[in-house]
């Protein structure tokens, strides 16, 4: 009798813990989210959309958590690898973001995608590349302005500051309320010693967002740039005008004597 109780106390503690250990493996492969989950989201969107909510609100951790479990499930998605490269840029990780945009290029090029990975490389100073990537965009869409605005940079960068200002304007005439567009140009006309297009280029950038997200970390915002216009923007000058050549002679002589009689008539009081 004794033996059998214990049995039956065995069979009952048994019974009380396995299920107990089954909800709590279930409960631990749930808990941390999309990716450990055994099945994939039926559809990739649900990532993006979140994805490009903690991008419009900046808070790239959560973007960045979000789209790398996006890639996870979808490594093909084109927009997801776009918007993962986009949140390592704004993160300062230049290197992976052109790396992940590319990928996402390769799926889908679209001139969005040549402006994200543009953005990128003029963060790492290839100015070559990012005009490379700027004018693939603009051959496929030329009505796209952010590929103008790389253009700009990428000219800027390689000391072509004319070819910018042109680039730029093209920008603007496209998207005339862009701030980051009348940013660019406030630096470039900087560059070029028009001070005061300048200040109105960065006011109007301020007036139009005060705080509008800047491409990528270390890009100097347009309020620093107005603030230190006085010492970083130099006037450009007028050309003087050139000297008069003096006349020679038939043997190749200066000709002075023509000089000489002038100054004499005006000695005398006569003028021609």
């Amino acid at each position: 009798m004794k033996r059998k109780l214990q049995i039956l106390f065995v069979f009952i503690l048994v019974c009380l813990i396995i299920p107990a250990m089954a909800a709590d493996v279930l409960s631990a492969k749930i808990s941390v989210g999309p990716a450990t989950i055994e099945s994939p989201p039926e559809d990739a969107s649900v990532y993006i959309q979140e994805t490009k909510a903690a991008v419009a609100g900046e808070n790239w951790t959560a973007a960045l958590l979000l789209s790398s479990r996006g890639v996870a499930w979808y490594p093909d998605n084109a927009d997801l690898l776009c918007l993962q490269g986009y949140t390592y840029r704004k993160l300062g990780q230049y290197e992976k973001s052109v790396d992940v945009v590319s990928k996402g290029i390769r799926l889908d090029p679209k001139p969005v995608r040549y402006a994200n990975r543009g953005y990128g490389y003029l963060a790492l100073r290839n100015y070559p590349a990012a005009l490379a990537d700027a004018e693939t965009g603009i051959l496929a869409n030329a009505t796209y302005p952010a590929t103008y605005g790389v253009k700009a940079l990428a000219l800027q960068g390689m000391g072509r500051n004319t070819g910018a200002l042109t680039a730029i304007d093209q920008a603007l005439a496209l998207d005339p309320k862009n701030a980051h567009y009348w940013h660019v140009k406030g630096v470039l006309l900087t560059a070029s010693g028009d001070c005061t297009g300048a200040r109105e280029a960065l006011e109007m950038s301020i007036e139009l967002d005060p705080g509008y997200n800047l491409p990528y970390p270390g890009f100097t915002s347009p309020r620093e740039n107005l603030a230190t216009l006085k010492t970083t923007c130099i006037p450009s000058q007028e050309p003087a005008p050139a000297s008069m050549p003096l006349a020679k002679s038939s043997d190749g002589g200066v000709a002075v004597v023509s000089c000489l009689f002038a100054l004499l008539a005006v000695g005398t009081g006569k003028q021609s």
